[in-house]
């Protein structure tokens, strides 16, 4: 029987149009086959402009759905940009991701220049691994709004410095952990680590089942087992033309790791809870 995901949120969901990838929803598509699912909420991301004006323009259209934005520190923004950060805020931006394909890491793993992305790339830490000023400024104002800071794809050095600093005064995502397609492929024990420091630990479906998949559901498993699953969200990192849909792709995910000894519960805790406590919803 299928988990019961009713009053699930995800906080990584892709649509179209992008112009790095093919994508398989609409933002309107997305929003609405989540209400259809029962879901509370979704987070629009999009690597390359601001969601909180569209989110905004979809969440009284959609019922039953909260549907919310945010930004990511990539170039299209002007990189790690106080001033755009603080703009998305104020347009309403609930997540704060860091910089993704536009990172020093996806640059040096190939990923930014598969594609078409010029380096070197962002950091977010100076040459004597200090946290930039551009950057201390970034995670001031996400706290300050009470919005969700996300770590992107920045390097496992760059994840520990990002974590210490914020998560005394904020919500901290790892986003996407354990991903070997972009950011700094982060092992159990970087998570658990991660986790002990403050940070909440995102799991997407993206990892694990569909065509882009690198690890096997069991791999996920044992991460939830050794962070809790108190400190774990599950999303999906969907909306690639050849993956499930968000919604549809929420429920294989859960019921793949349901399949592996996870409990009913720890899934709904991990899926529900915790997503909608992290936005304050």
């Amino acid at each position: 029987m299928p988990v019961d995901l009713t009053g699930a949120t995800d906080l990584h969901v892709h649509f179209g149009p992008d112009p790095h990838r093919e994508r398989s929803v609409t933002a309107l598509q997305a929003a609405r086959e989540a209400a259809a699912a029962g879901h509370r909420a979704i987070v629009l991301k999009s690597h390359d402009t601001p969601t909180a004006g569209l989110a905004a323009a979809l969440d009284p259209v959609v019922e039953g759905l909260r549907v919310l934005g945010g930004v990511c520190c990539d170039h299209e923004v002007g990189g790690v940009n106080p001033a755009a950060v603080e703009t998305a805020l104020r347009l309403g931006a609930r997540v704060v991701w860091l910089p993704t394909l536009s990172s020093r890491q996806d640059f040096e793993n190939g990923v930014a220049a598969q594609l078409g992305i010029p380096g070197p790339g962002l950091r977010v830490l100076d040459d004597d691994g200090a946290l930039t000023p551009e950057t201390h400024e970034v995670l001031r104002l996400t706290a300050e709004h009470g919005a969700v800071l996300a770590t992107g794809h920045v390097s496992a050095a760059e994840h520990h410095a990002v974590v210490r600093e914020q998560a005394p005064r904020g919500p901290v995502l790892v986003t996407h952990a354990m991903e070997e397609l972009a950011g700094p492929d982060l092992s159990v024990a970087q998570c658990a680590e991660l986790a002990e420091l403050g940070a909440h630990i995102e799991l997407c479906a993206l990892t694990c089942t569909g065509f882009l998949a690198t690890r096997p559901p069991a791999e996920l498993a044992a991460c939830i087992r050794a962070v809790g699953p108190e400190r774990v969200t599950l999303g999906t990192d969907f909306g690639q033309a050849r993956n499930e849909h968000p919604a549809t792709g929420l429920q294989t995910f859960a019921d793949a790791l349901w399949a592996e000894g996870i409990t009913d519960a720890e899934l709904r805790t991990m899926a529900c809870h915790n997503p909608a406590t992290l936005l304050g919803l």
